[in-house]
């Protein structure tokens, strides 16, 4: 049995209600260290999910404590120095998403993991919800056809997470987080819909902007519409809000013979359902995608499939378990890649070209226009202040 011997740093509400439960379960893993720069936090943490060590300088655990990885769930505007300096440590690294605040810093954290023979995985979890992968594998499977326009949603408001969920506020200052809207709910819906494309983002439009809330409150953005070509040719939007009291989210694949919704944050009345499939094409029982068969619950009579050549085209709700759920089977498939080597479902790569994608669109409110990627120079966020870079 492996001994993967990890670290957290920012011991804050993602690292409670995610990574530390999510590694504690896992036999092949082991919680050696904790940090925050919160002293009583990191003792608190350390103790309650049995860490051996825990320290409010990152660079002093890296210096003492033997580390295989580490979950960097700390504030973005320091992804990339603590990323870099567990690469020059010679650690695994998962960072949270956003991979990092500015173009330039997610690069950086690639190129020295990549220099460093080291592992990196972003933390985009909803590519591991299951029914997100069941709807990779019918698009692949070519369940759709030509999958040509998609789309992703995340509407929620703030308070539903910073009232109930965060420990800290660091979400609200714009200094440090970046934004909000674009690259906090949108570093999911991008990277999703990216990965369900499976092609990168060609050229962007669209607009960030604080619409709803106080300047007392927050001075980041509200309110982000996206629109992305792909380099295949399909086109995707993106909408995300942080003033939606009931939350929305929801995923659409459109192909030229079937459509896929998904939605992994919250249900109601409209979309009632967590994954609903349809296709036009010309399925047999015994041809029909697995998934599809498994899921095909009669609404007339079971007979409806057989008295026919082929079943009838109607659309298939699908309720997948909960458990393991998105961050339980993330830190699995991360430590199945460092014991047997395999790259990480979400790359170093992904998580550059998302951040990439995010920057653009603030580009793209200069200039009032696309915006073709990659990006030839470094765009920060508004009041976004990056701190002094660290080797």
């Amino acid at each position: 049995m492996a001994d993967i011997k990890m670290g957290i740093i920012g011991c804050g509400s993602i690292a409670e209600i995610a990574h530390f439960p999510s590694i504690d379960q896992r036999k092949e893993a082991r919680l050696l260290s904790v940090c925050d720069v919160d002293e009583e936090q990191a003792q608190s943490s350390a103790a309650k999910w049995g860490a051996e060590a825990w320290f409010t300088d990152y660079r002093i655990m890296f210096d003492k404590v033997n580390l295989d990885a580490v979950v960097i769930a700390a504030p973005n505007n320091v992804h990339r120095n603590i990323a870099v300096a567990a690469a020059n440590a010679g650690v695994n690294v998962v960072v949270e998403k956003p991979l990092a605040v500015t173009n330039s810093e997610a690069w950086e954290i690639v190129d020295a993991c990549n220099d460093a023979g080291v592992k990196l995985m972003v933390g985009c979890d909803r590519r591991f919800w299951t029914h997100n992968q069941w709807a990779k594998e019918l698009v692949e499977g070519g369940a759709i056809g030509n999958l040509l326009m998609s789309r992703a949603s995340l509407h929620e408001h703030w308070h539903n997470y910073q009232n109930h969920v965060a420990k800290t506020g660091f979400r609200l200052d714009c200094e440090v987080a970046g934004g909000a809207a674009l690259n906090d709910t949108g570093a999911h819906a991008i990277d999703l819909l990216t990965w369900l494309n499976d092609s990168k983002v060609k050229r962007t439009v669209g607009v960030a902007k604080r619409l709803a809330m106080p300047e007392s409150y927050t001075l980041c953005d509200d309110t982000a519409l996206v629109i992305v070509e792909f380099e295949n040719g399909a086109f995707g939007t993106i909408s995300c809000n942080r003033f939606s009291p009931a939350v929305n989210q929801a995923t659409e694949l459109c192909g030229t013979e079937g459509t896929i919704f998904t939605a992994t944050d919250a249900t109601n009345p409209f979309q009632s359902w967590p994954m609903a499939v349809f296709t036009n094409k010309d399925f047999t029982v015994d041809t029909l995608p697995q998934i599809l068969k498994d899921y095909r619950w009669p609404e007339l009579f079971w007979v409806e499939d057989i008295i026919d050549e082929h079943v009838r085209k109607r659309w298939v709700p699908i309720c997948p378990p909960r458990r393991p759920n998105n961050y339980e089977r993330m830190t699995e498939h991360f430590l199945d890649c460092i014991i047997n080597d395999k790259p990480p479902l979400v790359s170093g790569e992904d998580g550059a070209r998302a951040v990439e994608v995010m920057c653009a669109i603030w580009k793209s409110m200069e200039t009032g226009g696309w915006v073709d990627l990659p990006l030839t120079e470094e765009v920060i966020p508004p009041y976004y202040i990056p701190p002094p870079k660290e080797a």
